[in-house]
């Protein structure tokens, strides 16, 4: 029993890893097409503001870490979930997608108005980003479960044979994940930009 766990548990890590690369790509990608475009920056920067959730904008200590808990931590897994219960495949990727390439072009930004301290902003915000990243990618791979008993569960209303994993125990385990593994890395992400951000940016004065 705990050889399977330990295999799918593996399995999980292994697709999140995937899931990983191909967010740091999107980052890459959206950050070099951005230098590259040269985009209107005050367009830009205003729209970038308007996605922001205020609370996190005009927080600040404490505050702020909670405020970010909020979002990132509850409100963000919440729609990757049920994007998960939607039948259609990666669907509860459109999260994560979407928030690397707009720190891709943030970057991007940062390196046309000034590339030395374009380059600061990119190094201090590496850690609380790979921590938040890593959380949703081990999110995402075990929504990859939940969504393929899903798809398979509605295939097989069209056939005599219904068997196949139970819904239940693939939203228990998403729990699980969650409150053992995602949710503290996200917890580590709001402490690390709220606090160790500003000290690697003031490293380089």
């Amino acid at each position: 029993m705990f050889t399977v766990r330990l295999e799918a548990n593996k399995v999980i890590l292994k697709r999140a890893s995937y899931f990983l690369i191909l967010t740091a790509a999107i980052t890459f990608i959206a950050t070099i097409i951005t230098y590259m475009v040269n985009p209107d920056l005050k367009v830009v920067m205003e729209r970038i503001g308007n996605s922001s959730p205020s609370q996190i904008k005009e927080s600040t200590g404490i505050d702020k870490v909670w405020s970010y808990i909020v979002h990132n931590g509850f409100a963000v897994p919440l729609q990757m979930f049920i994007l998960a219960l939607v039948p259609i495949q990666y669907l509860y990727l459109v999260n994560i997608i979407s928030t690397n390439s707009l720190l891709g072009v943030v970057f991007g930004i940062a390196l046309q108005v000034d590339f030395n301290k374009g380059c600061e902003l990119i190094i201090s915000s590496i850690p609380h980003s790979i921590f938040e990243i890593s959380a949703y990618c081990l999110l995402a791979g075990v929504l990859f479960e939940l969504n393929q008993v899903i798809r398979t569960k509605i295939i097989n209303m069209f056939k005599k044979d219904r068997e196949g994993d139970s819904i239940i125990k693939k939203i228990l385990k998403v729990l699980r994940t969650y409150i053992a593994f995602v949710l503290p890395l996200i917890i580590i992400a709001a402490l690390l930009e709220t606090y160790v951000a500003d000290i690697i940016l003031n490293l380089f004065q």
